[in-house]
């Protein structure tokens, strides 16, 4: 992958983990003000529950690309250093 190419995926990741994490806030703070005391309520407090444990999920495994793409890279530029793999 080119610098180029590297630096706008990050750039991309980047804008979508700050919309995550704005979107994990509002579903939580969301949460806290259901005052669920009739089922329907109930009912809509699990739903937006879930929703934020699917955002939460989605935010980590983005977290876990990155790591594996920059892990990724560091291999790459320790093969180059060191004549590649043998």
């Amino acid at each position: 992958m080119s610098e180029i190419d590297s630096s706008t995926d990050r750039t991309e990741r980047e804008a979508v983990l700050d919309r995550l994490a704005d979107t994990i806030d509002l579903t939580h703070a969301r949460i806290e003000a259901i005052e669920a005391d009739s089922p329907a309520k109930q009912e809509l407090q699990i739903k937006w529950i879930r929703a934020l444990g699917y955002l939460s999920g989605q935010y980590r495994k983005l977290l876990n690309d990155e790591d594996l793409d920059e892990m990724a890279a560091e291999l790459d530029l320790l093969q180059a250093g060191d004549g590649g793999p043998q």
